[in-house]
C-alpha cells in the first residue's frame, strides 16, 4: 500500500488496532509526508515512530493521542530536537503524559521553570 503512495503528504491513523512497528515502517518509504496524526494506535511503539519520522525531511506536524507504547520517558534527544521545529505539535500518547504538547521545547512546565519575574 505505501509504495503506491510516495507522493502523499499527510497520514492519518486512527483506531488502527493492528499498525504495529513492522507495518509502520513501510511508510518510510512515503518521503513526502509534511503532517502526520497517529490516535489510538496501541501497538506502535516509541522506536516505530522514531524509525520512520526521522526519515522524513519535510515532517512539520506531528500528532500523537492516545498510543499507548509511545512513552516520553523513551524519546531519545534525536526526536527531541526534530520536534522543536515542528510548525504543529499535539503529544498525548497516553493518559500519563500530562505536560501540555505547547509547552514542549519552551522549559515551562517542569520544575524549576519560571514565568513570572519578580519586581
Amino acid at each position: 500500500m505505501f509504495m503506491l503512495c510516495e507522493g502523499v503528504k499527510e497520514m492519518a491513523f486512527q483506531d488502527c488496532w493492528g499498525l504495529d512497528n513492522e507495518m509502520f515502517s513501510l511508510a518510510s518509504c512515503c518521503r513526502r509526508v509534511a503532517s502526520l496524526s497517529l490516535e489510538g494506535c496501541s501497538l506502535l511503539t516509541t522506536e516505530g515512530l522514531k524509525s520512520v519520522i526521522l526519515s522524513w525531511k519535510e515532517l512539520e506536524s506531528l500528532r500523537v493521542v492516545s498510543c499507548k507504547n509511545i512513552k516520553d520517558s523513551e524519546i531519545p534527544p534525536s526526536l527531541s530536537t526534530l520536534f522543536s521545529v515542528f510548525k504543529e505539535l499535539k503529544w498525548r500518547p497516553n493518559t500519563k503524559s500530562l505536560r501540555p504538547s505547547s509547552l514542549l521545547g519552551t522549559g515551562m512546565g517542569k520544575k524549576g521553570g519560571k514565568f513570572f519575574k519578580r519586581i
